[in-house]
């Protein structure tokens, strides 16, 4: 099984990482592609989207079949988050300083500017990415406390829908889509939340709000990634302040089953095996991957390794 690791560059990394998992373990890490500061990157088919930095520049790299593409940049920090939609040629990124998300459209083989919409004053958008279930293209601004749901148009470009106003300063990071129903499950960065929310049909409605943290708990509220089971039965969150992975089991509320260590400091990002057997974690500030089995009949996290190297990793995506 084979995963690719998005990172900072300030350090020991030059760019993007792949590696194995074989029978429990990680193996064989080596630089995929020289690249700075790709946080975030994207996988689509053969191709692969990344974040970079370009000197005083910053925007989206495009490579297909392992090769360098072109790239679309423009002045200012780089996007902070990338995704896209194959079947209809569209690459997303959203821009947490300049406050804005851009669409690109794949044209005569290369990447080029397609759409771009600032969100004003105070945004932060952090987070694109488009859900089939729901057929929206959905938005988290951590800066306004909004997640945008938007159509994509017959020009392939977005029209605003839906938006979910979350209480001030929670600041919406990452979601994630029930695979059955219109729930979405946003992941609040500033209060360590889950806000459970109804999109059907563009009507929007708030279900509860659950902390990411156990009761007895006085950390720092830090929440980072959310992950969900193909299954939807269960929902995980990592905890940056905490150093940690909740667990939770989905029913007609969220039930907190689990929450551990992630052997490690700030769990940055996670994600789930497409098998849904394992959990990697990457721990930007101490350099390692932390690898958990998961028991796919009760949802509960087994740890497996935890000692892998990862210059500054802060995205995994598997291929």
């Amino acid at each position: 099984m084979k995963l690719y690791l998005g990172t900072y560059t300030k350090k020991a990394s030059e760019g993007i990482y792949q590696l194995e998992l074989n029978q429990d373990r990680f193996e064989n890490l080596e630089l995929l592609h020289r690249v700075d500061n790709p946080t975030y990157i994207d996988l689509n088919a053969n191709s692969l989207f990344s974040v970079v930095k370009d000197g005083t520049k910053g925007g989206i790299a495009y490579f297909k079949d392992g090769l360098f593409v072109n790239q679309v940049v423009e002045e200012g920090a780089p996007p902070c988050f990338v995704s896209s939609i194959q079947s209809k040629g569209l690459v997303f990124s959203a821009n947490y300083h300049g406050g804005r998300v851009n669409v690109y459209a794949l044209k005569d083989e290369a990447l080029v500017d397609h759409q771009s919409i600032s969100f004003g004053e105070g945004s932060k958008a952090h987070y694109i990415q488009y859900n089939e279930n729901l057929d929206r293209v959905l938005v988290c601004d951590l800066g306004l406390d909004r997640v945008y749901a938007f159509k994509v148009n017959e020009d392939n470009k977005l029209s605003l829908s839906a938006t979910y106003k979350a209480d001030t300063k929670t600041g919406p990071r990452h979601l994630v889509v029930h695979p059955e129903t219109k729930l979405v499950y946003i992941f609040t960065e500033l209060s360590s939340e889950i806000h459970v929310v109804d999109f059907t049909d563009d009507e929007v409605k708030l279900i509860e709000k659950v902390s990411a943290l156990p009761e007895a708990v006085d950390a720092q509220k830090w929440g980072a990634a959310i992950r969900l089971s193909k299954d939807g039965k269960y929902l995980y969150v990592s905890n940056r302040g905490h150093d940690s992975i909740s667990v939770f089991k989905i029913g007609e509320t969220l039930q907190l089953i689990q929450n551990v260590s992630t052997e490690g400091v700030q769990p940055r990002d996670f994600n789930l095996s497409p098998c849904g057997n394992y959990c990697v974690v990457a721990n930007h500030d101490t350099n390692n991957l932390t690898l958990f089995a998961i028991d796919q009949t009760s949802g509960l996290l087994t740890l497996l390794q935890k000692d892998f190297t990862a210059p500054e990793a802060v995205c995994v995506v598997f291929a």
